[in-house]
This record gives C-alpha cells, sequence and structure tokens, in this order.
C-alpha cells in the first residue's frame, strides 16, 4: 500500500509537470539569443522574424505577453511560420536596430524579412485575431497590401477591394521608407477621398468597417474631416445603431478640435463652432452626462477662458471663466481638468503671471496631484508647483517640491532613461534654489 501511494503521489507530480509544461509551450516560443542570432537561425530554416519590440516599463506589453503570446492557437501557428524573439529595445545592444526599424512606441510587432527587410509593422497592444491577420497576411495566407493594391488597379470600382485596401493601409504604410513612403502615402490618401465620396453618395458608408477606416486615416485635410463630421451627424442616428456612441464622440472631438485650434489663433470664429453644441450638434454632445452642467455652459467657459488667455493674455479673465467651469463639472472634474487649467495658465501666460496668479495655479495643482494615477503627469504637477512657489520666492515649498517629484521618480526604475532625464531636471531645479537663498 506504501508503495502504491507512493506510484501516485508520482503520477500525481509528472501529471502536473506535464501540465505545467503544456502550458508554457502552448503559445509562443521566443527564440533565446540576439537579434543577429535569431536572424542567422530565420535564414537558416528559411522562415521570417516576427520581433516583439518591448520596453520594461510598457504595461500593454506585458499584457500581450500574458494574455495574447500564450494562447494556443497563436503559438500553433508562430511557432510554426517564425523564428519568435523578444527584444527589449530600450536596451543599449538593441537601440541601433530600434532605430533601423523606426520603434519609436510600444509595444511594437515586427514581421521581419530573414535578410533584415521589414514585413509589417504595427504599432500598440493587438488582439489575437488581429495578431494572426497581420501574420497570415506577412505570410501570403492572405492578401497583401500591394496584391490588393494591383486588383484595386484592375477593378477601379469594385468599393469591397477598396475598403480592404484602406483597412490594412494603416499597418503598410509603417513598413514603407523614404520615396516608397511618400509615394504610398500620396496613393493612400487618393483612393481614401475617393472612397469617401462614393460611398457618402450611395449611402453604404454606415457600418464598422468603414467607421474603423474614418477614424485611422481621417484627419489630414480640415475640409475633409468637416465633411465626414457633417455626413456622421446628419445620419447620427444610423451611425449610433451600427458602431455606438463612438460615433456620436467622433463628431464631439473633432468639434472640440476646431475649437481649440481657433482659440489658441485667437480667432473669434470658435463662436461658431461652440453654437453647434447646443443646435446641430445637440443630439451627439448629449451623450456627455455631467451631473451640475450642461456640454454647452461646460464648453462656453472652457474655450472662453483659452480664447482670453490666448487672445489678448487677459489671465483674470482666464481665471475667472476656468473657476467657472471647474465648478460647474463639480464632482465630475478629475485630475487632468485641474492639471490642464494650470497647465494652460504656464503655456500662455508665461513670466507675465502675478502672485496671484502663481496662487491659483498651485491651488489647482494641489487638487490634481492626489488624485493623478499617472506618474509622469503626477510628477509634472508637482514641478509645476514648485516653479511656482520658487517664483513666490517660497524657497523652502519649492524645494519639498521638488523632493516629491524627485521621490515620485524612483518608481521609474523600469523606464531608465526617462527617469534619468527628469532627475537630472529636478537636481537642476534644487541647485537654483541654493543659488537664489544666497
Amino acid at each position: 500500500m506504501r508503495y502504491l501511494k507512493y506510484m501516485t503521489s508520482v503520477v500525481v507530480a509528472l501529471l502536473a509537470f506535464a501540465l505545467v509544461s503544456a502550458q508554457e509551450t502552448a503559445g509562443i516560443r521566443f527564440f533565446k539569443g540576439t537579434f543577429a542570432e535569431a536572424q542567422a537561425e530565420a535564414q537558416r530554416q528559411g522562415k521570417p522574424l516576427f520581433v516583439d519590440f518591448y520596453a520594461t516599463w510598457c504595461v500593454p506589453c506585458k499584457k500581450m505577453e500574458k494574455t495574447i503570446f500564450t494562447q494556443p492557437e497563436v503559438g500553433a501557428f508562430f511557432n510554426a511560420k517564425f523564428v519568435n524573439l523578444q527584444l527589449d529595445a530600450e536596451a543599449p545592444a538593441n537601440v541601433e536596430i530600434a532605430k533601423k526599424y523606426k520603434i519609436e512606441a510600444f509595444p511594437t510587432l515586427g514581421i521581419i524579412a530573414a535578410d533584415g527587410k521589414a514585413i509589417q509593422i504595427n504599432v500598440g497592444f493587438m488582439k489575437a485575431d488581429e495578431l494572426l491577420e497581420m501574420a497570415k497576411t506577412a505570410v501570403g495566407e492572405i492578401k497583401g497590401f500591394e496584391e490588393l493594391y494591383k486588383e484595386y488597379r484592375a477593378q477601379p470600382s469594385d468599393l469591397k477591394i477598396q475598403q480592404e485596401l484602406l483597412t490594412i493601409a494603416p499597418r503598410f504604410l509603417t513598413t514603407q521608407d523614404g520615396m516608397d513612403a511618400e509615394k504610398w502615402v500620396v496613393r493612400v490618401r487618393k483612393l481614401y477621398k475617393e472612397y469617401l465620396a462614393k460611398k457618402m453618395a450611395d449611402g453604404s458608408l454606415i457600418n464598422k468597417k468603414d467607421y474603423l477606416i474614418i477614424s485611422n486615416l481621417g484627419g489630414d485635410d480640415a475640409d475633409e474631416v468637416a465633411r465626414v463630421v457633417e455626413y456622421i451627424n446628419a445620419n447620427l442616428d444610423a451611425w449610433v445603431a451600427a458602431v455606438g456612441e463612438p460615433a456620436a464622440y467622433y463628431v464631439i472631438e473633432k468639434n472640440d478640435e476646431r475649437m481649440l485650434e481657433l482659440v489658441k489663433k485667437g480667432d473669434e470664429s470658435y463662436k461658431t463652432y461652440l453654437e453647434k453644441i447646443r443646435t446641430d450638434y445637440k443630439k451627439a454632445y448629449d451623450v456627455i452626462k455631467f451631473k451640475k452642467v450642461t456640454p454647452y455652459q461646460k464648453s462656453v467657459d472652457y474655450y472662453g477662458a483659452l480664447y482670453a488667455i490666448y487672445k489678448s493674455k487677459d489671465v483674470p479673465r482666464y481665471i475667472q471663466l476656468m473657476s467657472s467651469y471647474l465648478d460647474g463639472l463639480g464632482e465630475d472634474a478629475n485630475a487632468a481638468d485641474y492639471g490642464i487649467a494650470a497647465q494652460s495658465l504656464y503655456n500662455a501666460a508665461g513670466n507675465k503671471l502675478t502672485a496671484a496668479d502663481h496662487k491659483q495655479a498651485i491651488a489647482w495643482l494641489q487638487k490634481a496631484i492626489p488624485s493623478e494615477r499617472t506618474l509622469m503627469n503626477k510628477i509634472n504637477f508637482l514641478v509645476m508647483v514648485g516653479d511656482s512657489y520658487r517664483e513666490l520666492k517660497d524657497y523652502k515649498q519649492a524645494r519639498e517640491y521638488y523632493n516629491q517629484a524627485y521621490g515620485e521618480s524612483l518608481q521609474m526604475g523600469e523606464a531608465e532613461q526617462a527617469q534619468q532625464m527628469i532627475q537630472a531636471s529636478v537636481v537642476y531645479k534644487l541647485s537654483t534654489l541654493e543659488l537664489l537663498e544666497k
């Protein structure tokens, strides 16, 4: 019986080990070695490379590693078709490789031919189906951009081909360099404009795929954006039925962007777009729910405040309207609202601020700091408070806030470059206080 019990324990242990091993190998198996070694292995196997360019501080990178790369379907395809490599793009040994492939944000997922040429580059978190689509396109199991473009040239009136082409265009464009990039951008922009015009005319634009195309490719041409906004707004019920509230938020976002652009130029015509909030675009703005204030009144105060300070540097008027804006938001006001209020004051008025103005900025920032969850923003707010106290010649308080900012930066251990820059800046500010106090 003892022997049987021992054997049972061994079997259980072996089964548990097998289960763990299966879980570990179910997802993507990553090559252990350098980029050059992985490239050599890809050449030996006659496969392309899949490279997960990550940064140690990147939360979406870690999420993909835990939730996407571990999926059996993903692992089965990538292990069969690619040599897979994870590369810390900020590590000294990999900086030049990251520059070569223009890695500027994380995660960036690249499929690279064994000779080093980029086949597909995608920036940002990808779901499993999106990642598999990217990979299958790269190995030819799904039609790629250039193949679809040839089909489009052969059948220029086929809107389905154009839709597929424009859907994958953003990913394709990230792989292009120099003159090739310019050529393809011009072609995509031309196709996008023609596609929009045709589908607006026949009423077939209102669907999820076309909304994603608009979201990804729209924005460069102000007149074109305005036409899309008017089209979505005129058919808002149908758009909301097709894609949900994001359609309404598209109208809001673009109208707000237009107002912000105009007020920063000191252009009073922003009021035309302000009026649309309670007239033409009211149904869109109605998706925003505040407890104490309407979207229109909120915008009257907010954009009125910015106009006052950018147009004529009228700081008292700015503070009056911005205070009204924040009071109106009440419980809905968050750290970003108070932080932006102070940041806009510094940006637009700069060295024209009085002692009272600095005290107002400090009061706003002190409301923002406790609830700010983004570490970089919190550090920025602390430094701004320190700067204002320095201008008020309250060097003790300035030092306290600079030291708090430095302390917060210690939590950025995984983002070494950013941490070093911030700490160097704070140390410099602290050293200037010593000179000022003498």
